[in-house]
């Protein structure tokens, strides 16, 4: 079973990201608390409005090769969220 503040569904299997359709490049995730509202604070996302646990966010789609990287790193930090949690 997986921690539920790591993951977007309440359903097996984990699911600590997934990313929006080609149109909309965002991406909801889950990252500790503190570090959540961090990158909420720095202007890359917003705090996800049906979240349970003040960990899941919405991460604007990037715009450039260099916003890319910054969005890429905060989903490996989701990934290893889970995998820290799990």
């Amino acid at each position: 079973m997986s921690a539920p503040e790591t993951s977007l569904s309440s359903k097996e299997p984990l699911e600590p990201v997934h990313i929006h359709g080609v149109s909309d490049t965002s991406s909801h995730l889950c990252l500790p608390v503190e570090r959540a509202n961090e990158v909420c604070e720095l202007g890359w996302g917003e705090v996800h409005p049906f979240g349970d646990f003040g960990t899941e966010i919405m991460v604007y789609g990037p715009r450039d090769e260099e916003e890319l990287e910054i969005v890429l790193s905060i989903i490996e930090e989701s990934l290893n969220f889970a995998r820290t949690l799990n």
